[in-house]
């Protein structure tokens, strides 16, 4: 089964020279980075807490939460849409929305929260399965 449904856009994103993207529907808004309090006693994978025009969010660092290395030239906050759940996660840069028609083809991985990687003209982006990943940071707390 494909993980990619035909009616929906993605956002392409940059961190620690890899790309990702992420179903726009996922991301309630884009910001630039905000100053960020520490949470006592949190995990090395969050940052800290930020407030998004009055919504706190915790502030996941993906590429510690991934473990390819800290996110320390991140510019970019994205607050991710989730009931129940403030959490934002720090990008390098926001590349563009690409649609199904952009991808020319889907390699299934094994990873969970990285579940398939979209093939496209200029190159590949792993997909960022959402649920799984909130599902695993609320695990992981």
């Amino acid at each position: 089964m494909s993980m990619i449904d035909p009616g929906k856009r993605y956002m392409l994103m940059r961190l620690l020279g890899r790309r990702f993207a992420l179903e726009v529907d996922g991301v309630a808004e884009i910001s630039e980075l905000l100053p960020e309090y520490p949470i006592p006693k949190a995990p090395p994978f969050l940052r800290g807490v930020v407030n998004i025009h009055g919504t706190v969010a915790a502030v996941l660092d993906l590429g510690i939460y991934l473990g390819i290395g800290p996110s320390e030239k991140g510019r970019t906050l994205l607050l991710l849409s989730s009931p129940g759940c403030s959490l934002a996660i720090v990008v390098e840069q926001v590349e563009r929305m690409i649609t199904a028609d952009d991808i020319g083809a889907v390699r299934s991985c094994s990873d969970s929260l990285l579940p398939c990687e979209l093939l496209l003209a200029d190159g590949s982006a792993a997909l960022i399965d959402l649920q799984a990943l909130l599902a695993s940071v609320e695990k992981r707390l």
